[in-house]
């Protein structure tokens, strides 16, 4: 079954409300009712994270709280807590996002490094158009949801399972 990855779009008042119910939740966020459905990046989520910072779980702000980013917050959901993004670290994310240049995040994917890294699903070798196109589809549904959170003013919740 593997790690997917996903990411949320929460209000700063349910975030909040979230955050302030940890206990009675027992530190488990990810099931509640939110406004927006969850993006499912299915394992495309390691591949995007180096595909932006250049390292497997290292990277600068903003591009690293994209999919690894964030505050720990709860419990083990799975492959370790949820994290959560403010709606300011939303909105520089989505603007950096769309700085990207196509053709520079293709040239970024090279599937040597992507497989020497050890970069998730490292059980097969990666190549070049199969999982280029599977890796910048899912960088473009994730790009286009961080835009949307920021244009309405919301924070995110990132996890794994």
């Amino acid at each position: 079954m593997g790690m997917t990855g996903y990411l949320q779009q929460v209000s700063m008042p349910q975030l909040d409300s979230l955050l302030a119910r940890l206990d009675e939740l027992n530190g488990i966020i990810v099931h509640e009712d939110f406004d927006v459905e969850a993006l499912d990046i299915d394992k495309a989520w390691h591949g995007i994270h180096f595909i932006l910072n250049g390292s497997s779980f290292d990277g600068e702000e903003p591009l690293v709280y994209t999919i690894l980013g964030g505050t720990p917050v709860g419990a083990d959901e799975g492959h370790g807590p949820a994290r959560y993004l403010t709606d300011g670290q939303v909105r520089a994310v989505a603007e950096e996002l769309s700085q990207i240049n196509h053709e520079e995040l293709e040239r970024r994917f090279d599937p040597e490094q992507l497989s020497a890294e050890g970069i998730y699903p490292s059980g097969s070798e990666w190549n070049d158009e199969e999982d280029k196109e599977y890796v910048l589809s899912y960088f473009h549904e994730v790009a286009a949801y961080y835009t949307d959170a920021a244009s309405k003013g919301y924070g995110m919740i990132l996890y794994m399972m």
